[in-house]
């Protein structure tokens, strides 16, 4: 294990909270989760953390859950407007966005479960994911760069990463149950630490 679950759990939580009080769906944010995580990972454990993006398929609980488009040829693509983002540091694979899944997928009524995995255990294909908690990642690199210049060049991005990493605390320090944010028109706000409790790993 990359990073222990309370540590994980803390990141996503983190997040889930930004990402609830500017009024986005954590469901559908992976851009978010990758990039945040991997600022996180880079700025509290020094390590060398890369969002990616692209094709991504998990086999939840024997569910085949896969963010990706059909093409007319009959194969699948991550370049498109289905995507995911995940975050790859030092052979691991991991995904803050997972205990997110239970929302993004309500009629398949998945638990929220922690997904860190070795790089090395992902499935050779697309169709190799007969296993729960198997997992296959195809990076699109050219498209996922247009998309990060794109998204990045919102100057709000890099605040919510830096508040995000300064929330964060390792276990077992003590983390602000709530944060206090100012909006742009001046007027404080407060923002609490939520997010699903987890039910173990994928």
């Amino acid at each position: 294990m990359l990073i222990k679950q309370s540590d994980y759990h803390r990141i996503y939580k983190v997040i889930n909270s930004l990402l609830l009080a500017q009024n986005a769906d954590p469901a559908t944010a992976s851009m978010y989760f990758a990039t945040f995580g991997a600022f996180i990972l880079k700025q509290h454990y020094k390590l060398s953390a890369t969002p990616k993006g692209g094709l991504a398929a998990y086999n939840l609980g024997g569910t085949v859950v896969m963010f990706a488009d059909h093409r007319e040829d009959g194969y699948v693509t991550g370049a498109g407007e289905n995507f995911h983002c995940w975050v790859e540091v030092e052979g691991w694979a991991v995904d803050f966005m997972a205990p997110a899944f239970a929302d993004s997928a309500q009629h398949l009524a998945l638990p929220s479960r922690m997904f860190q995995r070795p790089l090395g255990a992902m499935a050779g294909s697309v169709n190799e994911i007969t296993r729960s908690g198997d997992f296959f990642y195809q990076s699109e690199p050219e498209a996922m760069t247009r998309r990060f210049a794109d998204w990045h060049s919102h100057g709000m991005i890099g605040d919510l990463a830096s508040i995000a990493s300064q929330w964060f605390r390792k276990a077992p320090k003590q983390m602000q149950v709530a944060l206090s944010l100012s909006d742009s028109k001046g007027i404080k706000k407060s923002i609490p630490l939520s997010g699903h409790p987890l039910s173990g790993s994928w």
